[in-house]
Parts: structure tokens; C-alpha cells; sequence
């Protein structure tokens, strides 16, 4: 029984047949993931590669503050001009598009200014601030919204939710659905005419 055992083993042991189908079928799936995955990342750079060339483009818009009829402010524009850009290259939706004016670089990303008499970084509780971008209520960024006139700064952030093309992979690793893109910029306005923004003085109390 063992000698006949050991012949049939030897008998199929020198048979390849049907050897590259297995081989076929333990390659194909990891060369579908690279495959797939090198598509993805090659739209997510193309993507983020608009993303940038949207926001060279909207930074010239601001400083120069030329824009065409029809459209009532500059930030209008903007928005319209990157939303466009995206649309191009299938993003029409997931953009979120932030623009903040300051009057000098120092400012970005500062607190209104406030009396903390209790030293706990928060104004409340009474404290008196000035509120610079005069919207009624105390900001830890003191940045108004939009984006201001001659010789302001503007400062713009846009963000994307890129959804995956493959998102039974993804699922694999991660429950995330989309990829989240963002850049920024900080720019200074030229004098080409016109209102200007003005930070506000008003002094109010805190809640």
C-alpha cells in the first residue's frame, strides 16, 4: 500500500498541468488592488492639482479685486470660480470654501482681544471685548468673513470630501468613505481702489 502510494505521488508530482491557473488566480487579485490602487492615488493628486491651481487662481482674483459683471463681491466670484474649477474634474459636491479677512498678518488666527480677570483664556462671565469682526459675539479667531478690500488680508481655506472610487477595499481597512483635501493661503490685497475693511472698536461684554 505504501509503495503504491509513494508511485502515485511521484506520478503527480511531476504534473504542471493546470499549475499556471492556480498561479493566475493567487496573482490576479493583488494586481487588481495595485492596479486599482494606483488609479485612486493618481486621482487624488489630480484632484488636489486642481484644488491648488483653484486657489492660485482665487488669490490673484482678491488681490487684484477684478471681477466680472454680474457677480456683486469678490468672494462671490471666488466661491463660483473654485466651485467651476472642481466641477471640471467631477467634484460637485463635499467643498467647503472658508474666507477670512484681517487687517494684518499678525492677526490671523489671534482672539479678539478681551479682559480675562479670571485667567482662563475664554472670555465670559462678564468680561468686556472688542469685537473686531463685529459680529455680536466673542471669537477665539477675530477673522470677519469675506474677502475685504484694497490692502486687507485674506486669508482662504477650501476643503474637499473626496470619495473613494473603491470603496469595497477601503471598507477593508478603513469605515472612512472619503478622502479629506485642504490647502490654504494668506494674501495681501493691493490698493486697486475701493472700501476697504475695517476692523471694528465696539467693546461689548461677554456671556
Amino acid at each position: 500500500m505504501t509503495a503504491h502510494m509513494t508511485k502515485l505521488f511521484h506520478k503527480f508530482s511531476g504534473n504542471e498541468k493546470g499549475a499556471t491557473i492556480v498561479e493566475y488566480a493567487l496573482i490576479l487579485p493583488v494586481f487588481l488592488v495595485l492596479m486599482l490602487g494606483s488609479m485612486e492615488i493618481g486621482r487624488i493628486l489630480m484632484v488636489y492639482s486642481a484644488l491648488e491651481g483653484a486657489v492660485t487662481e482665487s488669490t490673484r482674483i482678491s488681490i487684484t479685486g477684478n471681477i466680472p459683471d454680474g457677480y456683486a463681491t469678490t468672494e462671490d466670484y471666488i466661491k463660483d470660480y473654485i466651485k467651476h474649477s472642481l466641477e471640471n474634474f467631477g467634484i460637485d459636491a463635499g467643498v467647503n470654501i472658508s474666507m477670512k479677512v484681517y487687517d494684518s498678518f499678525s492677526d490671523i488666527g489671534s482672539a479678539e482681544p478681551f479682559t480675562d480677570e479670571n485667567a482662563d483664556l475664554i472670555c465670559n462671565n462678564g468680561e468686556f471685548y472688542t469685537d473686531v469682526n463685529a459680529n455680536g459675539a466673542w471669537d477665539e479667531d477675530m477673522g470677519a468673513s469675506g474677502s475685504g478690500g484694497e490692502e486687507n488680508i485674506m486669508v482662504m481655506e477650501i476643503d474637499v470630501a473626496l470619495p473613494y472610487m473603491m470603496h469595497g477595499v477601503i471598507e477593508a481597512f478603513s469605515h472612512e468613505e472619503n478622502i479629506n483635501l485642504s490647502t490654504s493661503t494668506a494674501v495681501r490685497n493691493e490698493p486697486y481702489g475701493g472700501m476697504s475693511w475695517e476692523p471694528s472698536d465696539t467693546v461689548r461684554a461677554c456671556n
